[in-house]
């Protein structure tokens, strides 16, 4: 029975943390995350059954299942960002991003969380160290209870963190696995002449020390160490509730400064800042997102709605299709998570990024794009000046489909009443019946010479923003693409209106530098059969002035006039803050001369990312170990010298005896409480060391003569009991391992026996 039980045992922990593992079903949102974290479920137990099968010692053991979890993580990235070849740089910046990445997933995002690839690297990775450390306490430790214990605060976490999906199967599950498990390792225990956690003959205590140290070193960290650790009192660790935060992860994300309100900053900005140069064949719009509800709020606002898995998805794949423009990114200062890239995205190299299913904009995985790399394909709209057929314009006056008439709604109040009565008017005077010609007809009407581009305005887009705008027709890009944009879907053409960036200007080394002052923002209209386009920019083109202005490639009547002294471009300043404007010609004569060199990191974030985090762990760690081993060394030998009393020789023998005991204990030499002084002595080398047979006997002596009083006990007798207590532990210490000796040493077990 034993036999079959230890056979068994290693089978039933395979299971539980098998079942732990996919107890992370509750937590993310697709199960992708499967094969991966069952995978790093198995394999640590078969590493150690490799490591007993072999004789190896536990320390050997844990070196091989450290080296198994490097492969196993190295593997994992290497499939999935897709490189082929050796690990290199490229490996390590992968990880570096994916781990980065998913632990501000894990800190941000609500449960369910999407299932990036940074999300299943560090689950992956937390169960590798959670079988790996069951599989030691079960079968290195030879414990019950305890081994259970790693499967069964991963179960706890995700069961309390994440949904109610599967809850009662997965706890069925477990209940049934750790109950298996609990039997067959017992059996196994028993036959080993243990029960449980505690040695037969073991005072209570010793058994149990392991159990008290794990539970009274993690109730320390979560309430000592925890609060102090940096950013853990404005954004807690593992805030997968996200209560109180604002939601920057998962499928969702809030930016810190409103779009329309970060371009008035650029264009009052007295610096102009280069945030990123980027490659590309074609010059275009450089969007970052595409704002498509104009609510209600505040009388009336452009916002970006889009949360939940149904809206905005994780990824996109990662070789360009035939035809799309490809675009290589160098981002510097730039805030937020937003990333650009010309309308519309259609496949990017960057793992975990999210995507606006309806808008086609994308955010970064990670808190930051300062400093990032990447490439990004898309697919161009149709282009101005592109000639058009009479069908074609025909063609645009076909019903909107259903799904597109969320972009025709806006709020009723009397400011949109009166915006609407304008457009009409505008289109009646240019005698537009088909939505094409209704939109040149508003292009025409905001390009006229009696709208003048005046960055001194607000950026309020509500109603009554829009009609004094269109009453003093003094404003920006912000005015003209909200005003364009309301009128038009007041006339029953979807629209919205995107943020992001004029072409830039196109340097010596072939690619666009683009600054703070050539921020911008402008309308995206759909037309049946031509799609979403940025066609008609109605913002006008500005001359003599170094910011502000459309700059729509192959719209010739958008392009601004270059100014005869370019514009200085300053360092980025180390806060990354700016706002958006218009841009310079990206074919003028005389470009800027970038002072901006963009990092070669193709990491998302400043460095910091988890790192500090986990320096400031491993220091702690380091710290608590240390202080572990200081205080069980200092009080052993605070203990060994009050026994050693030099006033009183009987106490000292009586001392060393004591502590030969202790040393017993420590080398789990559990002596018989019935047995005396003298049949231990006879007793204890047979299950130690010959060596230890001596030192015990004269020990075994003089300790009687002092007990029972076969005699005057001298300082003599004390000084021989206590040289007798050396040469024991220098016997019991001979031929062990130095793991073996140090962790008689540190063994506090004696300290709590009494």
């Amino acid at each position: 029975m034993a036999r079959r039980a230890r056979l068994l045992a290693p089978f039933a922990l395979v299971a539980l943390s098998a079942v732990a593992a996919l107890s992370l079903g509750r937590v993310v949102d697709s199960s992708r995350y499967v094969l991966p974290v069952l995978a790093a479920a198995l394999l640590p137990h078969l590493l150690g059954a490799v490591a007993r099968w072999r004789g190896w010692p536990a320390w050997l053991g844990a070196i091989f299942a450290v080296l198994g979890l490097v492969v196993f993580v190295v593997a994992a990235v290497e499939l999935s960002s897709a490189t082929v070849g050796l690990p290199g740089a490229d490996t390590w910046r992968a990880f570096d991003d994916q781990l980065t990445n998913g632990w501000h997933l894990l800190r941000t995002a609500t449960a369910p969380a999407p299932t990036t690839d940074g999300a299943v690297l560090l689950a992956s990775i937390a169960v590798w160290i959670m079988a790996a450390f069951a599989d030691w306490l079960a079968f290195a430790r030879h414990t019950t209870l305890a081994a259970i214990a790693p499967a069964l605060v991963f179960f706890v976490w995700t069961s309390t963190l994440g949904t109610a999906g599967g809850r009662v199967a997965l706890t069925v599950a477990f209940c049934v696995t750790a109950g298996a498990f609990l039997l067959a390792q017992n059996l196994a225990v028993l036959d080993r002449g243990r029960s449980w956690l505690v040695t037969q003959n073991a005072a209570p205590t010793r058994g149990l020390s392991p159990a008290v140290l794990l539970g009274g070193g993690a109730i320390v960290f979560a309430l000592v160490l925890a609060p102090i650790i940096p950013g853990a009192g404005s954004d807690p660790l593992l805030n997968i509730a996200n209560t109180g935060h604002d939601n920057s992860a998962g499928r969702s994300y809030r930016p810190s400064l409103a779009p329309f309100v970060d371009i008035g900053h650029k264009l009052d900005a007295t610096t102009n800042t280069e945030l990123f140069a980027v490659r590309s064949e074609l010059p275009d719009y450089w969007r970052i997102a595409a704002l498509d509800q104009y609510s209600g709020d505040n009388g009336g606002q452009w916002t970006l709605s889009a949360a939940g898995s149904d809206n905005v998805g994780v990824g996109l794949p990662a070789t360009p299709p035939a035809g799309s423009l490809v675009q290589e990114f160098a981002i510097g200062p730039l805030s937020e998570r937003w990333l650009p890239a010309a309308y519309r995205p259609v496949a990017i190299d960057l793992p975990d990024t999210l995507i606006v299913r309806s808008s086609g904009t994308i955010v970064a995985a990670a808190p930051s794009v300062s400093n990032l790399r990447y490439s990004v394909a898309s697919q161009l709209p149709l282009l101005a000046g592109t000639p058009l057929s009479a069908a074609q314009v025909t063609a645009t006056a076909a019903p909107v489909p259903a799904d597109l008439r969320p972009y025709l709604a806006l709020p009723k109040s009397t400011d949109i009443d009166q915006i609407h009565q304008i457009a009409v008017g505008v289109v009646d005077a240019a005698g537009a019946t088909t939505p094409y010609d209704k939109a040149r007809a508003l292009n025409d009407y905001f390009r006229s010479s009696s709208f003048q581009y005046d960055t001194s305005v607000g950026t309020l887009d509500n109603g009554s923003a829009i009609l004094e705008f269109l009453t003093n027709k003094r404003g920006f890009c912000v005015q003209f693409a909200s005003a364009y944009a309301v009128m038009a879907r007041s006339l029953g053409i979807p629209a919205r209106v995107a943020v992001g960036f004029t072409p830039g200007t196109r340097a010596a080394d072939g690619r666009f530098h683009v600054s703070s002052h050539d921020a911008h923002a402008w309308p995206e209209i759909y037309l049946n059969g031509l799609g979403w386009t940025h066609l008609f920019d109605p913002t006008p083109g500005q001359s003599g002035v170094t910011t502000g202005g459309s700059n729509l490639p192959h719209d010739t009547a958008s392009v601004a006039t270059p100014t005869t002294t370019p514009p200085t471009t300053t360092p980025p300043p180390a806060t990354g803050t700016g706002t958006a404007g218009g841009s310079q010609n990206p074919t003028a004569t005389k470009p800027v001369t970038p002072t901006f060199a963009p990092s070669s990191a193709t990491s998302a974030h400043d460095g910091r990312g988890p790192w500090l985090l986990v320096l400031v762990v491993l220091v702690l760690v380091a710290l608590t170990v240390g202080a572990y081993c200081a205080g069980v060394l200092t009080l052993k030998r605070r203990r060994r010298d009050r026994r050693h009393d030099p006033n009183d020789p009987t106490t000292a023998v009586l001392g060393a005896w004591a502590e030969a005991i202790d040393r017993l204990h420590d080398a789990t030499v559990d002596p018989d409480p019935a047995q005396t002084a003298l049949e231990l002595a006879t007793t204890v080398p047979a299950v130690t060391t010959p060596a230890t047979a001596a030192p015990l006997r004269r020990l075994a002596h003089v300790y009687s003569a002092a007990r029972y009083g076969e005699g005057a006990i001298n300082l003599d007798d004390a000084l021989d009991a206590w040289t007798s207590v050396d040469a024991l532990e220098a016997a019991l210490d001979d031929g062990a391992s130095w793991p073996r000796r140090w962790r008689r040493r540190l063994d506090p077990s004696t300290l709590l026996r009494r």
